[in-house]
């Protein structure tokens, strides 16, 4: 049977072979599967609708319990309270400071009652001597059928229906009520006074709506013991309906805790709770359409799920040619453009397979060759401008240095000192600015070709040119590119004397820094001029921009960087009119480190 069925497949084509391997292995497995678990799913969805409902309705029965108990506790506060029952006593009778005193007292306590339970909304308490305290909201309205009902339980509770008052703050108000006459302590059956406590209906609504199911989601009730209606949310079913002694009975021999309950051919998903010491029940009832909906949304999920798996199965037929082919394609493409130079070519990368990792590669390698070929491209090209410009106008170097030599032998001869230490001093700058081609020297090197510099000035100068350089021992030997201090330290003396100033004074300092090394050119020239001060500090922050990159600063800066990379050059830390201070800063060998300090104050 398996050799007939892989013979038959095998004369199949490719894409007949996909089709039934999708059939069989993708549609209607996936049909069956999902079917499936559509009904279990629904099935465990609507048992935990239901815990979750029971669940929210005990957290609201314990919360309203606690309420009401509360309440009650307040009620038997005041009548074992001796400062109720002075207060509410007719003999002896009390002074004008006793009345006040203890009526403080009492409404401190109420008070306090008041601001901690937001749902109460007013207290009063009536005393037969005539005492009244009257704390909250004041209330108006017959509540004389209540006040009655409590007298005939001789200090009783009395908790009554929702009912209607006119609030002398908030007009027309809803509230719930306890009502209970406060006896002597000793005489339990004397009464001194009555008690009111006056509840927010619209706060117990809404605890318990919000509590049990979203608003808008069902209708919740709450029946005191006689079947009495004591209050029932907002939200209406048809017809007024109110739970009646059928729907209880029923609700009470359900073996789950819950029926559907059929109100005008609607199915209501009811459910049930005892409030213990109120002896009320609440009952909340959520219609089916609003059950069945939590389980269309798990339908249409359900239908997208297969729906895009048989997606993506058909996708897979053809997407082996775009996930396979088509980047090998592509990139073969590229690497012919980097054959005949393109080094503009990428390959996009769009995933972290094995393809789009080659691609990555490539990408990177095509990047790397261009920045090779830019990097030596750039530095000969700026070290040859260094070059050129120190070459204008001089004879070849070795006829140049030779005849250098017989003049300072001469001069010594001849024993004028001065001429030859000049000389020779003129012969170490002309050997450091041209060698060969080489565009690497160390920081010993390139400190003596600036010395040489300066002391050649300082001889044409006089004593107004005053110079120090520093550095620091165990970096001499540190690589830096030729002609990169040189050039600013020329620039202060072509361009940056201050004629005003009685002394030109330059200064040079090569030390260590956080793993770098640190070269600050400081002078008291005049400094630059805001728009050029402008203009270069563009230059060094946009490396490549369209901007103005000639001049010295531009040349030294390019070359560092393209040297020993991105975060080293030059940069400019201070210019003013008192001078200009720039800084190098290139990478720290970690050279061992020897002694070298030079100093010479002119």
């Amino acid at each position: 049977m398996k050799t007939s069925f892989r013979r038959h497949l095998g004369n199949f084509s490719l894409k007949k072979k996909a089709l039934v391997i999708f059939l069989l292995f993708v549609l209607l497995p996936t049909l069956g599967v999902g079917v499936v678990v559509q009904h279990q799913f629904n099935q465990i969805l609507e048992e935990r609708f239901i815990n979750s409902t029971k669940r929210n309705l005990d957290n609201v029965t314990n919360q309203l319990e606690e309420q009401t108990a509360m309440v009650k506790d307040i009620a038997n506060y005041l009548i074992l309270s001796p400062d109720m029952r002075t207060f509410l006593r007719s003999s002896p009778p009390l002074t004008s400071d006793q009345k006040t005193d203890l009526k403080r007292k009492i409404e401190d306590f109420l008070t306090f009652q008041l601001m901690s339970k937001s749902y109460i909304r007013s207290i009063e308490i009536s005393g037969l001597n005539g005492n009244f305290i009257g704390m909250g909201e004041p209330f108006y309205g017959d509540e004389s059928r209540w006040m009655e009902l409590a007298r005939q339980r001789k200090g009783g509770i009395v908790w009554t229906e929702g009912y209607e008052l006119n609030s002398g703050w908030n007009g027309h108000v809803r509230v719930l009520s306890l009502f209970r006459l406060l006896n002597s302590y000793s005489e339990i059956t004397k009464p001194l006074g009555s008690l009111i406590i006056r509840l927010d209906e619209a706060s117990i609504v809404e605890l318990l709506e919000k509590g049990i199911f979203e608003e808008g989601s069902g209708s919740v009730f709450i029946v005191g013991d006689q079947g009495q209606m004591i209050m029932e949310s907002k939200h209406h079913l048809p017809d007024a309906y109110v739970p009646d002694n059928a729907l209880m009975n029923e609700l009470e021999n359900s073996k789950d805790g819950f029926i559907t309950a059929k109100i005008e051919d609607k199915r209501y998903l009811t459910l049930y709770n005892r409030i213990e010491n109120t002896d009320w029940t609440i009952i909340s009832m959520i219609p089916e359409v609003k059950v069945n909906q939590e389980f269309r949304s798990v339908k249409i999920l359900m239908i997208f799920i297969i729906a895009v798996i048989q997606l993506l199965g058909l996708t897979a037929l053809i997407g082996f040619h775009y996930t396979i082919i088509r980047p090998i394609l592509r990139l073969k493409k590229e690497t012919n453009r980097v054959t005949y130079g393109d080094y503009n070519a990428r390959v996009p990368v769009n995933s972290h397979d094995e393809i789009a990792e080659l691609n990555r590669k490539f990408n990177e390698m095509v990047v790397t060759i261009k920045e090779l070929i830019e990097h030596k491209y750039k530095l000969e090209l700026r070290q040859r401008e260094s070059e050129l410009k120190l070459m204008q106008n001089q004879m070849d170097p070795h006829f140049l240095y030779n005849t250098l030599d017989m003049i300072r032998w001469t001069a010594r001869l001849e024993k004028a000192s001065k001429s030859s230490q000049l000389i020779e001093m003129l012969s170490k700058f002309f050997r450091s600015s041209i060698d060969n081609g080489n565009y690497e020297t160390t920081l010993y090197k390139e400190m003596e070709f600036v010395r040489s510099y300066l002391f050649l000035q300082q001889n044409r100068l006089g004593d107004k040119l005053q110079y120090a350089l520093f550095m620091e021992a165990g970096i001499e030997q540190v690589p830096i590119l030729k002609a990169t201090i040189q050039p600013l330290v020329e620039n202060f003396i072509k361009h940056g004397l201050d004629k005003n100033k009685p002394r030109y004074i330059v200064h040079v300092k090569c030390y260590k820094n956080t793993g770098e090394i640190w070269i600050d050119v400081v002078d008291n020239g005049l400094g630059m001029e805001p728009e050029r001060k402008e203009e270069v500090q563009a230059a060094l922050e946009h490396a490549g921009a369209d901007v103005n990159r000639e001049g010295a600063m531009m040349n030294i800066h390019d070359r560092l960087s393209i040297y020993f990379g991105e975060g080293f050059g030059l940069q400019i830390v201070q210019t003013s009119t008192d001078g200009t201070w720039v800084r190098l800063r290139i990478p720290d060998a970690d050279i061992q480190p020897s002694l070298a300090v030079d100093e010479n104050d002119g």
